[in-house]
């Protein structure tokens, strides 16, 4: 069983590209859906200087265990930037052992770090076990249905 000590929580480097791709296809297909990054787009990603994701790996030594992935966006309501938690995933391997809640610790700060006051995420609503985890985590559920365009497949009428 691994302990807190046996992993860290860091920033994806390019070293980590090929294993946090199997995660992220892993992470996908758990949420009955199909992720379509290349491993050269996220190659591109982690090391961009200005990435437009922030991500974050659970590591023990050359292993990733699970990952995070933090966008920022702005709440005209509220007048403030917030953050997104795009994805948490930690492989089913490593679950049970807290590698969630520091991922999502970390996440917190670098949200706040960067100036937001707010951290949103979302799961799929039969993933019982995901709720159960964000609401140990004191999460809120703000109830809304979420819709999505595909602004790649047409043009708008």
């Amino acid at each position: 069983m691994l302990d807190a000590g046996d992993y860290v929580i860091r920033k994806a480097h390019s070293g980590d590209v090929g294993q946090l791709h199997e995660l992220i296809m892993h992470h996908a297909a758990f949420e009955r859906d199909r992720a379509l990054i290349s491993i050269p787009e996220l190659r591109a990603l982690v090391g961009a200087e200005e990435p437009p994701a922030t991500i974050l790996v659970a590591a023990s030594g050359n292993e990733l265990l699970g990952y995070a992935a933090l966008t920022f966006d702005f709440s005209l309501w509220r007048a403030r930037r917030w953050a997104h938690l795009d994805c948490l995933f930690v492989h089913e391997r490593h679950r049970g052992k807290a590698i969630g809640s520091a991922l999502l610790a970390r996440a917190r700060r670098v949200g706040r770090k960067a100036g937001a006051d707010r951290l949103e995420g979302h799961t799929p609503q039969w993933n019982g076990r995901g709720i159960a985890f964000y609401k140990r985590e004191r999460a809120m559920i703000a109830s809304k249905a979420r819709f999505q365009f595909d602004l790649a497949a047409r043009a708008d009428p």
